[in-house]
């Protein structure tokens, strides 16, 4: 099914409970929650990415921490001490 036919349906079953508040209600809270899920799910799979690739270079940088740890110190260790002239 394409996007245009699910939302085509999702309006249709939408239209038979839109006089009964409390159906409306219970999808509106529905649909919050798919949204929120959704958001963990995405949040979590970027996480995991971040820690495989932190756990590639970890152990080449020296570090005994957790390749986070191990980031966080480098991050720490940078210092810019590059100026900027005024015109």
């Amino acid at each position: 099914m394409t996007t245009m036919q699910v939302n085509a349906e999702l309006y249709r079953a939408m239209g038979e409970i839109a006089d009964d508040k409390v159906l409306m209600e219970k999808v509106l809270a529905f649909v919050k929650s798919l949204i929120q899920k959704q958001k963990k799910a995405r949040k979590n799979d970027d996480d995991k990415r971040l820690d495989a690739a932190l756990a590639k270079f970890s152990s080449d940088w020296g570090g005994d921490g957790t390749p986070l740890e191990v980031a966080d110190e480098l991050r720490q260790g940078v210092v810019n001490n590059r100026t900027v002239e005024e015109w």
